[in-house]
């Protein structure tokens, strides 16, 4: 077959099969921060009067960040299909991913390397570890974009002189800072490319819109209170901030696709950080060696290493290399100081992959600064070989959470259509269900908190009010129907089952224990699974029962994609006070097929 078409096929391929992985997975379907950041503020735009008004409700804070881009795309949206769609506000966060072959291939021509060594990096970057940045819309349109916008604004400083592209690079940058909070870290790591590649005016141009855009993002900012103090993480914590910058980065080596074993889970993560971190920090240490010693103690440029002389021959290139590293690894090391508190499973969160894949990418491209010209062929087909089964194993390890997220994200909807609100219980004595009933006559309610998130106290009573105005009064959203369909099934469609299934029910002080025994579900099953639901004359719940996936050698042997045993607990708090029909079982085939049953009562 010609080489050319080769090239072109495993260019095309893996950007072709991530695209229609997505398109029929991703759901109409908002979770938690969406309800407040997308919904919510659609809902708060059309109540504000003025042009200030909407203005400062697009700056305006919402936790640590300020989501303009997010708040632009909602207003897109809905301009353009008259609603929020959660579908194709998805869609568009991953559509930016399209942005990052243009820009590496352009380095790439830095060093004259040809279409065929974009390869590795197409498999990197078109990978679905990131899980929770192509099914949750506004993760999507955050963690995703900032750092693309960041890369991009890179390329446009160092590779080209037009005057546009200096300013549409200051622009991304600022978009970046306004997307997610590390997106201001584009600025600082794009200073040693302004230093290099632009000219007086516009290195002076540059300072005045960094001071500025700092400026802005930190008038009148508050510190939300959901998070931890960043000092005591440095203070109480400091093992932990280390352990989670390498883990942060080495997260997509998860050993968990094969073994349950945390202990070995966080020293796999932490070895594969610890040695790309260590390799690129060399590279820059080495260079920064030679450096002092060729300007400052007269060491001639033949007498240095080979690597400082490729980088010097090689300055543009380099230069990327550096700005992209200094861009992730200040938003890894953020995040490490913000959560150490929480633990190292924050590290593992899949929101957060983006920025360490990119890591992965500036590894591929910096050995190029070592390896003999001649031995670049060989180099390339391994990489190949190595991305390909890890874009392979990525979509292994992400199709369980797949399948779990659409169900979970499923019953949210549904619970909240059938109760006209989401039940959320975090305090002492906000037991009573008019704590948090929303409202049922329109009213003008004021600019969202900037202290989102369900450990605040009162916030949910306010994304109940908001969502009640979104979705009864605007009508800005309309769940998919296939919601209808499922609460036909978990309701309407039931069946007594005599199946071999062994449940069991442990009653707590504030939670239900559920344990399931030979359970069965077949893959790629829309919304078949395990559920409990719980029903009585005012209220109509469902929770997923969520099943792990099996381990690969299993899956082999068995052909079956998950576990047979379930455990899962259900929190009390989740539902309103009263008495309830507790009704545990299977959806198969449009079906729910009851294998427990009993009343149970809320306090």
């Amino acid at each position: 077959m010609n080489k050319k078409l080769i090239t072109y096929l495993l260019i095309l391929l893996p950007i072709i099969g991530f695209y229609v992985f997505v398109f029929h997975n991703a759901f109409n379907i908002g979770w938690n921060d969406d309800w407040h950041g997308i919904e919510g503020f659609l809902a708060s735009w059309m109540q504000q009067e003025t042009f200030s008004e909407k203005i400062t409700l697009l700056f305006s804070q919402m936790c640590e960040h300020r989501i303009l881009y997010v708040r632009l795309s909602t207003l897109l949206c809905y301009n353009l299909f008259g609603e929020v769609n959660y579908k194709i506000l998805m869609l568009m966060g991953v559509s930016y991913l399209l942005i990052l072959p243009f820009v590496f291939y352009r380095v790439l021509r830095e060093i004259n390397l040809r279409l065929a060594y974009l390869i590795p990096i197409i498999f990197i970057i078109f990978n679905t570890q990131p899980i929770e940045n192509i099914f949750w819309a506004i993760t999507s349109l955050q963690p995703n974009t900032v750092i693309i916008f960041g890369l991009w604004g890179f390329s446009l400083l160092l590779f080209y002189k037009q005057k546009w592209a200096f300013y549409l690079a200051n622009i991304l940058f600022f978009v970046a800072m306004f997307t997610n909070g590390n997106g201001m870290f584009s600025f600082i790591a794009a200073i040693p490319l302004v230093l290099y590649a632009r000219t007086r005016s516009e290195k002076l141009q540059f300072i005045a819109f960094t001071f500025f855009s700092f400026l802005l993002y930190f008038f009148d900012f508050k510190k939300p209170g959901i998070r931890p103090d960043v000092k005591i993480n440095f203070t109480q914590y400091p093992h932990i901030i280390v352990g989670d910058i390498f883990a942060f980065f080495g997260s997509p080596i998860d050993s968990t696709v094969q073994f349950y074993s945390t202990n070995l889970k966080y020293t796999v993560a932490i070895s594969a950080g610890v040695l790309m971190l260590g390799w690129v920090l060399y590279i820059f240490f080495s260079f920064i060696y030679f450096w002092y010693l060729t300007n400052y103690k007269g060491l001639t440029k033949e007498k240095t290493s080979a690597l400082y002389q490729t980088i010097l021959k090689y300055p543009k290139y380099n230069l990327y290399l550096l700005a992209a590293f200094v861009f992730v690894g200040l938003s890894g090391a953020a995040f490490a100081a913000s959560r150490a508190s929480q633990g190292l499973e924050q590290a593992f969160a899949s929101r957060y992959k983006t920025v360490s894949l990119i890591l992965f990418v500036v590894v591929y491209l910096s050995l190029y600064n070592v390896i003999q010209t001649k031995n670049w062929k060989k180099y390339l087909q391994i990489s190949i070989i190595v991305t390909v089964l890890f874009s392979a194993f990525s979509y292994y390890e992400s199709w369980d959470d797949v399948e779990n997220r659409r169900k979970f994200f499923g019953t949210t909807i549904l619970n909240w259509k059938n109760n006209g609100r989401y039940y959320y219980y975090a305090f002492d004595n906000s037991r009573n269900p008019d704590d948090h009933a929303p409202i049922n006559t329109y009213q003008r309610l004021p600019i969202p908190p900037y202290n989102y998130a369900g450990f605040v106290l009162g916030v949910m009573k306010y994304v109940n009010d908001i969502l009640w105005i979104s979705r009864v009064h605007f009508k800005n959203y309309t769940p998919p129907t296939e919601i209808d369909d499922l609460n036909q099934a978990l309701f309407k469609n039931q069946i007594a089952a005599n199946a071999g299934e062994q449940v069991s029910v442990i009653n707590g002080s504030n939670t239900f224990k559920i344990e399931i025994n030979n359970a069965f579900v077949p893959a790629n099953k829309r919304y078949d699974g395990y559920y409990a639901v719980f029903s009585n004359n005012t209220n109509r719940l469902a929770f997923y029962l969520e099943t792990q996936a099996n381990k690969f050698t299993t899956f082999l042997s068995t052909q079956r994609y998950y576990n047979n045993r379930i455990s899962m607990i259900v929190a009390k708090p989740d539902l309103p006070i009263g008495s309830f029909n507790m009704q545990i079982g299977k959806l198969e085939n449009g079906q729910f097929k009851v294998l427990k049953e009993e009343v149970i009562e809320i306090k």
